[in-house]
């Protein structure tokens, strides 16, 4: 019995300071890691106002560019850049369609940073300007000059409320001014 005394004389202050390291280091732990939450809750936060002051001039740019394309797709710029004398109405019309396909590969990386509404009403744009272009076409003789085409593409822009690109410009421009916000 008095070994069993001993045991017990020994144990309790064992268990006692066992009892106060485990609390003190439980109060510790819990304390550091509330601090190393907090520190990347900070973090986090500091990260991702460093990735928005990032995106932003990309997005800009991203809309810049989208708006440039559709500019230099309209089928009254895109008629005086491309055309030259001494095409015939095929070689115009090739030389239209392939510079408007040129331009939007050059461009398609832009619809990571521009709103997808937005990024569609430059493909529809695109789609319906290359649709102008086969109409004009597809109304052209077998001889018929790069100036005839430019003609007949005329006529029909002329007849149109709004031209698929202006449409998309101040869609783009809407959206833009939304984003902003």
């Amino acid at each position: 019995m008095e070994e069993f005394i001993e045991v017990i004389k020994l144990a309790i202050p064992s268990l006692l300071v066992f009892g106060v390291v485990y609390f003190m280091l439980k109060q510790f732990l819990n304390r550091e890691l509330s601090i190393n939450n907090q520190q990347l809750k900070v973090q986090q936060e500091e990260f991702k106002l460093q990735a928005k002051k990032d995106f932003i001039p990309l997005k800009n740019q991203a809309y810049e560019r989208a708006l440039l394309y559709i500019e230099r797709i309209d089928p009254n710029n895109l008629i005086m850049r491309i055309h030259q004398p001494h095409m015939n109405a095929r070689q115009f019309h090739s030389a239209l369609l392939n510079t408007i396909r040129e331009e939007y590969n050059h461009n398609m990386v832009q619809q990571l940073y521009i709103a997808k509404s937005s990024w569609d009403k430059l493909k529809q744009a695109k789609e319906e300007t290359v649709k102008i272009i086969n109409m004009a076409q597809n109304q052209m003789k077998e001889n018929s000059t790069g100036l005839e085409l430019s003609a007949i593409i005329f006529e029909i822009i002329s007849k149109l409320d709004h031209l698929p690109t202006t449409t998309a410009i101040d869609y783009m421009k809407t959206e833009f001014q939304k984003s902003i916000k």
